[in-house]
């Protein structure tokens, strides 16, 4: 594991509280001195321009069962992604090959307690593909050219910006869809002053940005380490007749897990289902619950919201 960040609210914004040196010593030290230079981006305001992307989590009042089978879900409110206005339009993808719900579409479902946030999400997607992007050393594909869902969170509700590969309190969380070998991947960059942002090289020699300058991207595979510390996870997916369901739980060791009246606060979330009908080659399409567009996964500010209540 790199260099640990841990971010806390102050009046509103993150700051810097410690940091803790872990193995890897090249990739810990980017970090360092970034942060020692204030290299990480201050927080800013968020609040998602979708007047939907506010979900209601209920707390957890009966056992949850991390097996792909959601019947354990009933009565829980779900969201459904199943409407054009929840594709993300960027890097050459947009709604204009979507077949309709049975191509793409996606219910998902929240629940909390004290110790974990649960997440069921409901995918349909009539060609469901193993992984390729996931299997690359190199950067020039990744997961996010595989099926599987992406989850996004501020835990500590900073709004930040700029969060990298080790940080406590921001990620951008790829859970790959695999019958045999699923995946899951937390964060994909790391400081390194003086870069240039990343771009993405569209087919008609447009170039849209990929990431913020002074950064490069650095793959974070943590599908053996998800159940320990800081995650304590557990996930499953589940092949379905329409597509795949996904269940999953793990820790939120930034948030205040507790109702906004007993001392909690809202969370940053967001949800993103990524379609590859070939099994090669770039994404399809990518629904989005909130960050349709912009660079929503270098800015916590795009997230939707996530509000912990009792029922």
């Amino acid at each position: 594991m790199p260099i640990l960040i841990e971010r806390v609210a102050d009046n509103g914004h993150c700051k810097i509280q410690w940091l803790r040196p872990e193995s890897n010593r090249k990739l810990g030290f980017a970090i360092l001195i970034a942060s020692l230079f204030s290299f990480l981006p201050p927080a800013g305001d968020c609040s998602s321009s979708h007047p939907w992307a506010t979900y209601r989590a209920i707390k957890r009042t009966h056992p949850i069962k991390i097996d792909g089978d959601l019947s354990d879900w009933a009565g829980v409110p779900g969201f459904t992604m199943a409407e054009p206005k929840f594709f993300f339009v960027g890097q050459g993808i947009s709604a204009a090959k979507w077949g309709g719900p049975q191509d793409l579409s996606a219910t998902f479902r929240v629940m909390w307690d004290e110790q974990y946030l649960y997440v069921a999400v409901e995918v349909t997607d009539d060609h469901v593909t193993e992984p390729h992007g996931s299997l690359v050393k190199g950067n020039e594909t990744g997961s996010w050219d595989d099926d599987g869902v992406e989850l996004m969170l501020d835990e500590d509700g900073c709004c930040t910006a700029g969060y990298y590969i080790g940080d406590l309190a921001h990620h951008e969380i790829h859970f790959v869809y695999s019958a045999t070998h699923p995946f899951v991947f937390d964060n994909f960059w790391i400081p390194k002053p003086g870069a240039p942002a990343a771009v993405f090289e569209l087919p008609d020699g447009g170039r849209e940005p990929l990431s913020l300058p002074g950064e490069e991207m650095a793959k974070h595979d943590v599908t053996r380490v998800f159940s320990k510390w800081p995650y304590n996870g557990a996930f499953a997916f589940k092949r379905t007749a329409v597509g795949y369901n996904l269940e999953l739980r793990m820790a939120l060791p930034k948030a205040r897990m507790a109702t906004i009246e007993n001392g909690g606060h809202p969370i940053g979330f967001d949800v993103a289902i990524n379609d590859n009908d070939l099994g090669s080659g770039p994404l399809k399409q990518q629904l989005h619950w909130s960050g349709m567009s912009e660079m929503f996964w270098r800015d916590t500010k795009y997230f939707g919201t996530l509000i912990l209540v009792e029922k």
